[in-house]
């Protein structure tokens, strides 16, 4: 039950309108079908993408504030009000597409 209300708020599913209801149980039911994807996506703060893989850069002083390597690496980085130290963190993987995901063998 826990794991459940973890990967719901990290992943902000709700299920307060039906159209949400579905949306996040189908989310779910993915989730639990490629269970080597990652569940919970950082995107970057100054740029938008996803953070997929290699470092992602964490303010712990903002609030859920991440950089990508590209970002953080470039001086001219619009980083908004954060003036702090950033810690880099290993993102896992390299996505859905590490054979474990959507897709079709060819016995299937």
């Amino acid at each position: 039950r826990q794991a459940f209300l973890n990967l719901c708020r990290g992943n902000h599913y709700q299920f307060d309108e039906l159209r949400r209801a579905k949306h996040t149980s189908m989310m779910v039911l993915w989730h639990l079908h490629n269970r080597g994807a990652p569940k919970f996506v950082q995107s970057c703060g100054s740029c938008g993408k996803e953070i997929l893989s290699g470092y992602r850069w964490h303010c712990n002083t903002c609030p859920d504030f991440d950089l990508c390597n590209d970002c953080y690496k470039n001086p001219d980085t619009n980083r908004g009000a954060c003036t702090h130290k950033m810690e880099a963190i290993p993102v896992e993987g390299g996505g859905a597409d590490d054979n474990g995901g959507g897709g079709l063998t060819e016995h299937q």
